[in-house]
């Protein structure tokens, strides 16, 4: 995987997973101040593996790290979209 194609996926991750704390705030009173934040994709093993060798060489002494274990991410969230160009 290339570092553009880790980029890609964990800046979907992301993304995906702050809307889904707007929508479940209740998740983020469990995550400890100052954690590091994991995201694990189960159905993208490489990349799963990747970001937890990372968060393991990033994590600071005595940092806590929350594994988001996340099963599957839907293609998009927008229905029903539509432009117009004036």
């Amino acid at each position: 995987m290339t570092k553009e194609e880790l980029f890609r996926k964990n800046q979907q991750l992301s993304t995906e997973f702050e809307l889904y704390l707007l929508e479940h705030p209740e998740i983020e009173d469990k995550i400890p101040d100052n954690a590091m934040i994991v995201l694990v994709p189960d159905y993208d093993k490489e990349l799963a593996d990747k970001n937890i060798e990372l968060a393991k060489a990033n994590k600071e002494p005595e940092q806590p790290i929350v594994y988001v274990r996340v099963k599957s991410l839907r293609t998009s969230r927008i229905e029903g979209l539509s432009l117009q160009v004036a």
